[in-house]
């Protein structure tokens, strides 16, 4: 460890890297992990290029040494927890928006850059890019490389990520799609080789350091707008998406039960008071006067053809049994709620500025998400409700989205528990034993897959034929001494 920290000290100069037990402690632990079950590293880092990523990478494969990198947001689902020790990879200085290129629609951006600031940046360039449910304090590269994050996905290919440049213990820098090539841009995954660059996308820092990626930008057009539309059942919901997404009538659109929709007013007024109507005991029947849950649909594009694209949205939730909600109703029924769509959809902004903006302090988020194709995630919901009313304590809700022209959805079924941690223990222990069979059922049943892996050691082995084999041998040639994020049990 004495030679570790001189070869450290060697790279980082002193106000960028650290041992003090109290720099360290901070890095031990988010909202995922409960009190008694946190691994201090060794020491934190915070290179500034990729030069020192490589050294660092190095003289960690040189001490067999445990890297677990970061960038920065809420973290709330312990992906980024040094839970075998080592050191930290803290990224958030290198934040550089490096191109924008309004050619080619995409930017070349590092690990450091917020949602915020890179949404407003692209606003004043006439784009916007794809948005997650993260704070917008959070870091867009760590939330596009997990798989993918942003409900903006509907229409186009859900994957944000066009190229990388990844640091390697195995293979050094690498650069994949069509930043292989000198001179050639960011603007694609491959060419005329292999795609590697998905190769790294929920990797979860398993097999390198991401410095830098490309990634997709969209043209607002010449006017923008939000359609929400409330529907009393979820089945309704999701033939109403899927039709205006195949049908090229809105670009995303995303389902919000009522609970997610009072959760909203809750983020947007900063208290930490749970609505009553939030803790009834019936949590699937809306309070009276609230629709079951309202679809957010994004349009843009020339005023004629957005204001056509409307009617076709009221046309098409009428016909699955919903309804366009005006705006001043909207408002009526959830004012900050409203708000934050309003915000997030159509300006593609963040109303929830600060990366601890989802009171940190008084709650734990645990859920369970997945994707499905269409029929199946209807099925999936009323699963997931009746074990809610056997397993769960109020709130609960979920929100849904449709990827990729709406060959399968998202499902998102949340328990929000209030509360210290440490009260709340046992509570929570018990949501984890019920996810970990909860997934593999859901998969058997449905064919609902796992959307972001959850610290399941055994899960690579249910994949069908020689997958899981064949990763496990890529990740051994990248990470011969597997130094990256072990504690993620991802292999």
């Amino acid at each position: 460890m004495s030679e570790l920290k001189n070869t450290l000290f060697s790279i980082f100069p002193q106000d960028r890297i650290s041992d003090d037990p109290m720099v360290l402690a901070s890095y031990a632990a988010d909202s995922a992990i409960l009190p008694g079950h946190a691994t201090s590293p060794s020491f934190a880092a915070l290179p500034i290029n990729t030069d020192e990523v490589l050294h660092l990478v190095q003289a960690a494969g040189r001490h067999r040494v445990p890297l677990t990198p970061l960038s920065r947001g809420s973290n709330i689902a312990g992906m980024s927890i040094p839970i075998q020790g080592g050191i930290v990879v803290d990224l958030r200085l290198m934040d550089a928006i490096v191109e924008i290129n309004e050619d080619a629609a995409y930017a070349v951006i590092e690990p450091g850059v917020t949602f915020h600031r890179l949404s407003q940046t692209l606003r004043e360039r006439g784009f916007f890019c794809h948005l997650p449910t993260a704070t917008g304090g959070s870091s867009a590269l760590a939330n596009y490389l997990m798989r993918p994050s942003g409900n903006f996905a509907a229409r186009w290919d859900p994957d944000p990520i066009t190229s990388l440049e990844v640091v390697t213990p195995g293979k050094g820098i690498v650069r994949t799609g069509s930043a292989c090539f000198s001179g050639a841009g960011w603007r694609s995954r491959y060419h005329c080789f292999p795609d590697l660059t998905g190769l790294f996308t929920s990797a979860l820092g398993t097999m390198g350091i991401i410095t830098k990626a490309g990634v997709k930008i969209f043209d607002r057009g010449e006017t923008e707008t939000v359609v929400l539309a409330g529907f009393d059942e979820f089945e309704g919901a999701v033939a109403y998406m899927k039709n205006i997404v195949r049908r090229n009538v809105a670009e995303s659109v995303t389902f919000w039960s009522w609970g997610w929709n009072l959760f909203h007013e809750m983020m947007i007024s900063k208290t930490a008071k749970i609505p009553d109507s939030m803790m009834k005991t019936d949590q699937k029947t809306p309070p009276d006067g609230y629709p079951f849950g309202i679809a957010s649909a994004r349009l843009s594009g020339y005023a004629g053809v957005v204001e056509a694209q409307i009617e076709a949205c009221g046309k098409i939730a009428r016909t699955c049994g919903g309804e366009v909600l005006p705006t001043e109703r909207a408002r009526e029924l959830h004012p900050g709620c409203t708000r934050y769509l309003l915000s997030y959809f159509g300006e593609g902004l963040h109303p929830k500025p600060g990366e601890e903006s989802q009171l940190r302090a008084g709650m734990h988020l645990s859920g369970c998400l997945l994707t499905a194709e269409p029929a199946n995630v209807s099925r999936i919901e009323k699963y997931m409700w009746d074990l809610a009313a056997k397993e769960f304590e109020p709130p609960y809700f979920f929100r849904a989205l449709p990827f990729s022209h709406a060959r399968e959805f998202f499902l998102a079924f949340v328990v929000y528990v209030p509360g210290s941690l440490v009260d709340r223990t046992e509570y929570i222990n018990h949501l984890k034993s019920i996810y970990q069979r909860l997934y593999m059922e859901l998969q058997h049943r449905f064919g609902g897959v796992m959307f972001r892996f959850r610290r399941d050691p055994v899960f690579l082995s249910t994949t069908q034929s020689s997958y899981g084999s064949l990763l496990t041998d890529i990740k051994h040639q990248l990470d011969p001494l597997n130094i990256m994020n072990p504690g993620l049990l991802m292999f």
